[in-house]
């Protein structure tokens, strides 16, 4: 199944060639409700998981670990992933733990690195909280990759560009459907309006700076419109809005995961730029 974003309201590279030098790309995730492998890429699916070694447990809650996200290099080459690897594990604690993460982050939520060929010997029945969170446990959701240009949040942007593109977009009553896209997705950066975004993003084991691995989300896309016009929100799948509004599918559609993060927004996983084996940074918004 292929799941595709409208086309954006403008093209910074042509109509605001100032932000071009920003343009990088990301990966929306797109994941839906399915029964994943323990092979392949997914979201809340069986692990590639070694029956030898222990399931992980969290030290504050003393429960195990919940799996959240598998993914191989044969689906995301975008990853950088450490030599001798092509699989990244990603497991949570099922219960809240104080937000933000910026340190300590480690016995709450751990990735785990692998060679898929030296796992022979599978874990196949994996351990489960007795009571976990339900909004902290995906269902296990297969995933639909869709590759898109994105551009920084302006937080992250220098602030002459920054102010400059936010009035370009206010004199032609233009929303930003370019910046920080939403939804799960690979790389690229996050809206911070929560909280401010932090001064200094840096990795407490070497102090590089850290840079965003993986966004969660609550909802894949708005439920409102933008524009004049009233057009439909641009991550709104093209080929799902064809979906009776409020059923079944059309709930399963806007949060496949199940999973509400923080209070109905989004979170960001950020790993150190210089090896991403040092423990991780979480930060809800």
């Amino acid at each position: 199944m292929s799941l595709t974003t409208a086309p954006a309201s403008h093209d910074p590279a042509r109509d605001f060639p100032e932000l071009a030098p920003y343009a990088r790309t990301v990966v929306r995730l797109h994941p839906r409700r399915g029964v994943p492998g323990p092979r392949g890429s997914h979201l809340g699916g069986p692990m590639l998981w070694p029956a030898a070694e222990p399931w992980p447990r969290c030290g504050e809650h003393e429960e195990p670990m919940a799996a959240v996200a598998q993914l191989t290099t044969a689906d995301f080459p975008e990853i950088r992933f450490p030599d001798g690897t092509d699989v990244v594990q990603l497991l949570w604690c099922p219960d809240w733990h104080d937000q933000p993460h910026p340190e300590g982050w480690g016995q709450a939520c751990r990735l785990f690195w692998r060679r898929a060929a030296e796992v022979t010997d599978l874990l196949t029945e994996q351990p489960r909280s007795e009571d976990p969170d339900p909004d902290m446990v995906p269902r296990p959701c297969v995933l639909h990759p869709e590759r898109l240009t994105e551009y920084p949040c302006v937080e992250e942007l220098p602030a002459g560009p920054a102010r400059r593109y936010e009035a370009w977009l206010a004199a032609r009553n233009l929303p930003d459907d370019v910046s920080a896209i939403p939804g799960y997705k690979l790389g690229g950066s996050m809206t911070w309006g929560v909280t401010d975004r932090p001064e200094r993003l840096e990795c407490e084991a070497c102090r590089a700076p850290l840079e965003l691995f993986l966004q969660f989300d609550t909802s894949e896309y708005g439920l409102g419109s933008w524009g004049p016009e009233g057009t439909p929100d641009r991550f709104w799948p093209l080929e799902e809005r064809g979906l009776e509004p409020h059923t079944d599918a059309w709930w399963a559609a806007l949060e496949p995961t199940g999973m509400t993060i923080g209070r109905g927004g989004h979170a960001g996983l950020f790993v150190c730029s210089a090896d991403p084996r040092h423990p991780a940074s979480h930060f809800t918004q």
